[in-house]
């Protein structure tokens, strides 16, 4: 990873497995040592959500953050969990044009009471101011 050209920003939408609601990532900006992320979703108990935090590099290369609480729009109880991005992976387009790079992650969201964990994937386009 070219560390000189970040932070970069990226979207888009992210496979969740098992697939029990719909993620996607509304924002994520990669730096080089921390992934900052803002994400959408719905799923079937709590209805329309968004979730953002800072996961910091590990030891281990991943990037983590406890604590992680969604914001559900129509309940006020939700679970707490965390990220951990497994892979966070920019690969640049064959064209010297930033808009033909892309961002591949892979991780997992873990929930702790009760105990549930999702893995999530996707490959991210650059994000573009609307």
């Amino acid at each position: 990873m070219d560390y000189a050209k970040l932070p970069r920003a990226f979207e888009g939408e992210l496979q969740v497995t098992p697939d029990e609601f719909t993620l996607e990532a509304t924002r994520l900006i990669v730096h080089a040592d921390k992934v900052s992320f803002e994400c959408s979703g719905a799923d079937g108990n709590g209805g329309a959500f968004t979730v953002s935090a800072v996961a910091d590099r590990t030891g281990n290369g991943t990037f983590l953050v406890h604590g992680v609480k969604p914001e559900y729009k129509t309940t006020v109880a939700c679970p707490v969990g965390e990220f951990e991005f497994l892979v966070v992976e920019i690969k640049v387009g064959e064209a010297e044009d930033a808009t033909e790079d892309r961002c591949f992650v892979k991780g997992v969201w873990r929930e702790k009471n009760p105990s549930a964990e999702w893995e999530f994937s996707g490959t991210l386009v650059p994000f573009k101011l609307t």
